[in-house]
């Protein structure tokens, strides 16, 4: 098994759009949020300039930047799926190596879930920490309170747990198309409209996931823990569904 993880995390960590993506979801975010922070100090909090004109709680300022991340995260994990089946169909040489088919695919998804929960819990820390620093909101962004911890560890939660469905999405389809044609729309603002106007809309895989760090004054969201509750069903209901196909079908 040790052979196996370090073979594959080679493969994943030389894999060179992995760090492609990864050093511009930092390098797009942090300034994005210092900019989007900046640009509102003395700027009336009810002002219709603002990203909201409804005033947003502290503990939840700077967290409409996570998805700029998401859109990031579900390209990493398509890219990881769907390459396994690209034109050189480096499948076929990977289950050469270990034909063990489950120990690769899980395996394959552990690394995933690794590398994105660190790379989301680096940039949301960072994003929060930059958002109150160029805001002056008073919070001190050396110092951000539990709750505003709790909400960076459910947008990790979320990115990686987006990341899974994405990830199984390119199994099943054998491809990097359909995750990217499925859940990038959700991502960008029609999962969050259609869970304004239509209360079941709210059980999709990203507003669930955004009810574990977003104003749950809004009355948009899931409670926090039914959030995750859903979401993680998401993702668990899609990888078992996908890890079958792995090992079932021929390469």
């Amino acid at each position: 098994m040790g052979a196996l993880i370090l073979a594959e995390a080679t493969k994943f960590l030389t894999t060179m759009p992995v760090w492609i993506l990864a050093v511009a979801t930092v390098a797009l975010q942090l300034p994005l949020a210092w900019v989007n922070a900046a640009s509102g100090v003395g700027v009336p909090a009810d002002s219709p300039l603002l990203y909201s004109s409804v005033p947003v709680p502290l503990a939840y300022q700077g967290f409409e930047m996570a998805d700029l991340g998401y859109v990031i995260v579900v390209s990493l994990a398509a890219l990881w799926a769907g390459s396994e089946y690209t034109r050189g169909k480096q499948i076929r040489t990977t289950l050469l190596a270990t034909p063990q088919r489950a120990r690769v695919f899980i395996v394959q998804a552990g690394l995933l879930t690794a590398f994105t929960a660190v790379l989301a819990f680096v940039t949301m820390t960072g994003t929060i920490m930059i958002n109150h620093a160029a805001g002056l909101t008073g919070v001190d962004p050396l110092l951000l309170t539990p709750l505003i911890w709790a909400n960076i560890g459910g947008v990790t939660l979320s990115w990686t747990l987006t990341s899974l469905i994405a990830f199984a999405l390119g199994v099943i389809a054998r491809s990097a198309i359909l995750p990217l044609m499925l859940l990038v729309p959700l991502i960008v603002g029609l999962g969050s409209f259609l869970a304004g106007v239509w209360g079941g809309a709210r059980f999709l895989p990203t507003a669930a996931g955004a009810a574990m760090y977003g104003d749950p004054g809004l009355g948009v969201y899931l409670p926090p823990v039914l959030g995750g509750v859903v979401q993680a069903g998401w993702a668990a209901a899609l990888i078992l569904i996908a890890g079958a196909c792995f090992v079932r079908r021929d390469a």
